[in-house]
This record gives C-alpha cells, structure tokens and sequence, in this order.
C-alpha cells in the first residue's frame, strides 16, 4: 500500500484597481501574495478592459478564494453606464459573497496630480466608491511596502475567519481508491470500444453515432494567444463545427498521429481563424504563439470518439515513445471520405 498522498491547498486571491497609477502598488501585493504561497489573479491576465471581457473577468472572480481591491487616486475607465471596472469587480464580488478585503490611500491629497483624477465628475465617483469600501474591511496605507505589509497580516486573518476550498494539484487530489477506480473505468473502456469495434466490421456496420453533435452543429473552443517578446497572453473564444474539425484532422489519422501534431495544428487553424477577423489587428502582433487549452482540446477528443471517429492508437513502439496516438475508425474513414471525397458533376458530397 502505498503512502497517502499529502495535498497543498493554494487560495486565488483576485486584486482589483486602476492600473497606470497603481503599478507598484499592484507589483507590492502580488509580491506578497506570492510569499503567501497564493495564486494572484487581476487584470495583468485580461487584454485591455471593455464590456466584451465582462464574462471572463467575472468567470475569474468566480473562482476566485478571496478579493482584494486597492483604492488610490483615479476612478479608472469607466462602462457605458458610466461605472469604473474596478467598482463593478467590488460589487460583484460582494454579490457573490467573496471574502472582500480593501484598502484605501491614507492620504489622498498627498497623491501626485499625475496620479488623480482632474475631471470634477470622475473625482466625485472616486470619493463615492472610496466611502463604499471603507464601510467594510479595510485598511489605509500609504506607500507600496506598507500595503503589502497590511495585505499579509490582512489576508492571513481573512483566512482563519473565513477558510475557503482553494486549489489543490491534480494529482494530488486523487486518493488511492480514485487513482484504481479510474484504472478500473479506463480498462472497462478500452475493453468496450475494441468489442464495439470487433461487432462493428462484423456485422458491417461503419457508422458513426449519430446521437452526439457532428456535422455542422458548432462548437465554441478556447485559445491562448501569447506574443512572442512580451508573453503577453490574450484568450480568444473561436466557433468551429465539427465537420470542419473533421476535415482538418482526419487526413493525419488515415494512419495513426501523435496527439501534440493534431493538437498543434488545430492551434494552428485556431491562429489562421484569427488572421480572417476583419479589423482584429492580429497580423501585427510579433512571433505569435497560438494554443488551444486542455479543456477545449479534451472535449473535442471526448466528442470524436463519442461519434465514434476516432479511437487509441494500436502500433507497437519504442519504450521511449511516450506519446498517445490517434486513428480513424472505420467509420472515421467512412465518415471523412464522404466529408472530403469530391463526386463528378456535383461537387463535395458531405455526410447526413
């Protein structure tokens, strides 16, 4: 028997604040969210802000364990209803029921003019949002050093008054009984799909299930998209259907392919979708690098072999080839060469 498995729990703290006139004091708390062992999560992971990033933005508080908003001298962009993005991520926060912990300037006349906001408006919502926050838990400081000071001792307590799940590693989540549960399954699989397969060409049936989305049903996948110099990261959300992505694999699984080749030239097809956007600027980016994240490229492998298109590699290989491989099935191959075949007179002749 082997030993129990130890786990780390990590809690993602999100940090919320204008940018420009805070950037040491963002670099301070990070920092020192770092020491904590914890999982900062802010802006620095968004493109810049508009209305369009709502979604992932509050996705990202969703999951986060505690949130931290810093007020200093400006109010920040503003929406179309004219509310800053950093008031509207402390309110949804506090709708949501996350541990919120603030802290404001202690001396805002001290702040440089470059550093405040000018316009009478937008100082008259800052002084607003500023009394909003000091009616929860908060704490002033008044250089970067002391706010990461107050940061640590302020979160620490939080945690003790109020514990939340964290992140805990992958494989150190499973137990003993979940890893041979998992093996069990896996093997009940494999063993599943070969008879299904064998019954299959016996009775010369070489179709696919017709039961799961396919054809021109769309399927809306996640990329990365990193530029080459500065690493920044953008997430796109980019809409294929599952006769393109067909289409785009297939070929290389006429014999059997290595997942990272198809995984890269989905990217790839990710990047060249990118590319078509009319006015999406992409082209200008320098040495990009496009990927398509584990949960998206796990659910298109789900689907395919849902279908039945796809299954495991069977060749034998090398101890060292540690890579899995994917081929068609017969109804893969059925199903692409009625996909891709072209019939005289009447052009490409695609699958019901």
């Amino acid at each position: 028997m082997t030993d129990p498995v130890t786990t780390e729990t990590r809690h993602q703290v999100f940090v919320s604040s204008t940018y420009l006139d805070l950037v040491e004091e963002r670099r301070a708390v990070i920092q020192a969210l770092l020491e904590l062992d914890c999982i900062p999560a802010g802006m620095e992971m968004f493109p810049a802000a508009n209305e369009d990033q709502w979604t992932l933005i509050s996705e990202v508080i969703d999951l986060s364990d505690y949130y931290i908003v810093v007020v200093g001298g400006r109010y920040g962009s503003v929406t179309v209803d004219g509310i800053s993005f950093t008031e509207m991520e402390y309110d949804y926060a506090v709708d949501k029921g996350i541990p919120v912990l603030g802290f404001v300037h202690a001396d805002p006349g001290s702040i440089p003019v470059d550093m405040s906001e000018i316009n009478p408006e937008a100082r008259e919502k800052l002084e607003a949002f500023r009394a909003k926050v000091m009616g929860r838990m908060v704490k002033e400081y008044r250089t970067p050093d002391e706010l990461a000071s107050v940061v640590s001792r302020g979160l620490i307590r939080a945690m003790k008054q109020h514990p939340r799940p964290g992140w805990v590693r992958g494989d150190q989540a499973m137990t003993d009984a979940v890893r041979a549960q998992i093996a069990e399954l896996r093997a009940s699989l494999a063993e599943a799909e070969k008879q299904r397969s064998e019954i299959a060409e016996k009775a010369g049936r070489i179709e696919i299930d017709p039961s799961f989305e396919h054809g021109e049903d769309e399927v809306e996948l996640t990329f990365v998209v990193e530029h080459g110099y500065s690493k920044e990261r953008q997430t796109v959300l980019l809409d294929f259907t599952w006769d393109e992505i067909v289409d785009l694999l297939g070929p290389y699984m006429l014999d059997e392919a290595p997942e990272f080749q198809l995984r890269k030239i989905l990217s790839e097809q990710g990047w060249s979708q990118l590319l078509g956007i009319e006015k999406g600027g992409w082209e200008k980016l320098t040495h990009p690098t496009t990927i398509i994240v584990d949960d998206s490229w796990g659910r298109v492998l789900v689907q395919l072999r849902a279908l039945g298109i796809i299954t495991t590699g069977k060749k034998k290989r090398t101890v060292s080839d540690r890579a899995v491989y994917w081929t068609l099935t017969p109804a893969g191959d059925e199903y692409l060469v009625r996909l891709k075949a072209t019939k005289r007179g009447d052009g490409r002749q695609k699958p019901a």
